[in-house]
């Protein structure tokens, strides 16, 4: 837990630094959770995986204008996520078009000492759908659904029992 604070102060770090030359634009940073099921191939493949649980979540929002958005996340796992027998992290950019109603695409990596063949995962992509609500002025709580998938031609046959489901604090700035 210690490794998921002081990511989220650089994070936060950045993400102020990052904002100061954007005047018109809008920029969020959000604290969350990810909630994930492992698939059951990588258990019957000898794997150590959880077969279910949560990640913490760090996440910037840089809105440049209209229904356009880049996002940056930040995902922390404890141990045992991906077969990892430590910590893992997973650094994410997404492109995110729509406002209260939104659709995004992104591509991450997963990192871990723990990986029992390498430190970093193959690459992935992801592809997440989700409810952008106005809480209170410059607060909002984001709630998406999420599917990862390690090849393009993976998201035309989407397989609906590996979709996570996730839930944001978005602060504006």
């Amino acid at each position: 837990m210690r490794h998921f604070l002081l990511a989220t102060a650089a994070m936060a770090f950045v993400a102020f630094g990052l904002a100061a030359p954007a005047h018109a634009a809008d920029n969020t940073l959000g604290f969350g959770l990810h909630y994930w099921r492992a698939v059951d191939d990588l258990r019957s493949e000898g794997f150590d995986v959880d077969r279910s649980g949560t990640s913490g979540i760090v996440s910037y929002q840089y809105a440049p204008g209209g229904l356009l958005k880049i996002e940056g996340d930040f995902e922390y796992f404890d141990k045992g996520f991906g077969g990892a027998n430590k910590a893992a992290y997973s650094p994410q950019l997404y492109l995110v078009v729509g406002g209260s109603l939104y659709g995004a695409l992104g591509v991450g990596v997963t990192y871990s000492k723990g990986f029992p063949h390498s430190n970093f995962s193959d690459p992935f992509y992801a592809a997440r759908v989700g409810l952008d609500f106005i809480l209170l002025p410059r607060v909002h709580l984001d709630v998406n659904a999420n599917y990862r998938f390690n090849a393009w031609n993976q998201l035309k046959n989407a397989d609906t029992g590996t979709v996570t489901l996730g839930a944001l604090v978005r602060f504006g700035f």
